[in-house]
């Protein structure tokens, strides 16, 4: 009986939490890809959704395929009419094929975007259903779970916004930052799954505590950051001056008196760029600063662990930045923002996965003894 009982008292848990991991895979997934369609152009090649000319399939045959072809044309024309009355920036048209065949890959590529957001959103009501019905599962994981179902419908309504407004490359960074959020609140909900511990916050890591945390919101600043920058620079070149800009100057200028509060802090390339630039400082000291704390506390394997990838992966980022700014203009120039945002993800997981853990996974027995040890030696040696 006591086994029975123990079995179904653990069977919602075993059965969301390889779902939720799927998830997880896919919402990486879909903002990888996201940013490939950002970088390719073809975030308006499908002006209808989730209908296409009267079906939920992509065309079938030539006709098909020149009839959405006719629809994105006809888009296309009231979105210019936009950009000429100065409504619309013309990074918003995204790029112009040359024929029905380059057409019909950015098409695709779009198709295959919105196919898997749409995946995804069945994926999360489902594990967001089997939460809600089971009380445990609610206890342990149903407010970031709640938080991950709202900012789906959030997600949802940002990426309509973007298809009607055209690219809209300006507002691409709510886009952005959603995802993370969605990600985190996901991550953080399949750890409390599979940690089946005390959920209560290990003593003496407040200041570990507050390092992390500023690290994890540092860096998803620092990629809206990234994504305001991808957005203004449709319409401008790539800054590649850096630290100085414009001669030499630090503090080159970086507002346009002529132009609107809104264009200035949502289209300035080199407001963006500036930004940019310099926070990406501001987050590897962040960084410095919580790994000169954890190795100043005693920490368990999986937050040591997570903490040294998360160094791996801002060493990476320095790198892939530089190669950004360097290579800006030619054809590689393509692969490189995107591989900059898949690695600005990785670190942001990371560091929510160190979060976590701070707060939560406590120190081996034998790590915890080493550790008082090594200060009772110290405090006879001082003696």
């Amino acid at each position: 009986m006591t086994t029975s009982t123990t079995t179904g008292e653990h069977h919602p848990h075993a059965s969301v939490a390889p779902w939720l991991g799927v998830l997880f895979v896919m919402l990486f997934s879909l903002n990888t890809l996201g940013g490939w369609v950002r970088v390719s152009g073809s975030g308006i090649a499908i002006p209808q959704w989730p209908l296409i000319n009267g079906s939920l399939l992509p065309p079938m045959d030539d006709a098909g395929w020149q009839g959405v072809y006719d629809d994105w044309r006809r888009h296309q024309a009231v979105l210019r009419e936009r950009v000429a009355e100065g409504t619309l920036a013309p990074g918003n048209l995204g790029r112009t094929p040359a024929d029905l065949r380059e057409f019909s890959s950015m098409f695709l590529t779009e198709y295959s975007h919105r196919l898997l957001a749409a995946l995804a959103g069945v994926a999360m009501a489902g594990c967001l259903t089997i939460v809600l019905r089971h009380r445990d599962l609610r206890r342990r994981i149903g407010a970031p779970m709640m938080a991950a179902g709202a900012l789906v419908l959030v997600q949802a309504a940002v990426g309509g916004f973007l298809i009607d407004q055209g690219t809209n490359t300006h507002w691409l960074f709510l886009h952005q930052g959603n995802a993370g959020l969605i990600m985190a609140c996901v991550l953080w909900s399949l750890l409390r799954l599979i940690d089946g511990g005390s959920h209560i916050r290990p003593a003496g890591r407040r200041r570990l505590h507050a390092c992390t945390a500023i690290a994890v919101a540092a860096t998803w600043f620092q990629l809206l950051l990234g994504a305001l920058v991808a957005g203004s620079k449709h319409s401008a070149a790539v800054i590649k001056e850096f630290p100085t800009m414009l001669g030499g100057s630090y503090f080159p200028p970086l507002w346009e008196d002529g132009r609107t509060v809104s264009w200035n802090l949502l289209d300035n390339a080199w407001l963006h760029q500036w930004i940019h630039r310099w926070f990406a400082w501001v987050l590897v000291l962040s960084l410095i600063a919580t790994y000169i704390v954890a190795a100043r506390s005693t920490i368990g394997p999986r937050l040591r662990l997570a903490l040294q990838v998360s160094a791996t992966f801002i060493a990476i980022q320095v790198i892939l930045g530089i190669a950004n700014v360097l290579v800006g203009g030619t054809p590689i120039a393509l692969v490189l923002p995107l591989a900059h945002q898949f690695m600005g993800m990785c670190l942001f997981t990371s560091l929510v996965l160190a979060l976590y853990d701070v707060r939560h996974e406590r120190p081996q027995p034998s790590a915890v003894m080493d550790d008082v040890r090594i200060r009772e030696r110290v405090s006879e040696q001082r003696a």
